[in-house]
């Protein structure tokens, strides 16, 4: 497994987690408590740090997997990141030299990046 990058993008840090799980599940004799020691293994000191802070006055060795792995998701999901995403998104003009299936594959490529969830009619 490589090192969990706390400073990637919401998607890259998304399929970190999904990797990881699907690592745990590999692992027959990884269970319990167990799957939070080998997830604090692969994440980078900073990470560890500032889950540390986040899941204070805790100890993160004694919390499910599912608290550290939702403390990082909010943390790392940044607002402001998806503001930057929703606004290329509406700023997105087809070319004229641009067929409409690249332009829509295109507007499919942004909107995945903007979380619009289910406000997103297509």
């Amino acid at each position: 497994m490589k090192q969990l990058d706390i400073h990637s993008t919401s998607k890259a840090f998304e399929d970190y987690l999904e990797s990881f799980e699907i690592w745990i599940i590999t692992k027959k004799d990884v269970k319990g408590d167990k799957i939070v020691a080998h997830f604090l293994t692969f994440i980078i000191r900073e990470a560890y740090s500032l889950l540390k802070t986040l899941a204070y006055p805790e100890k993160i060795i004694s919390l499910p997997y599912a608290t550290p792995k939702e403390l990082l998701s909010n943390h790392v999901k940044c607002t402001s990141f998806e503001c930057r995403e929703r606004a290329k998104f509406h700023k997105m003009v087809r070319q004229n030299d641009q067929k409409v299936r690249e332009f829509i594959i295109e507007l499919q490529k942004q909107a995945a990046k903007c979380n619009f969830g289910y406000q997103l009619h297509v």
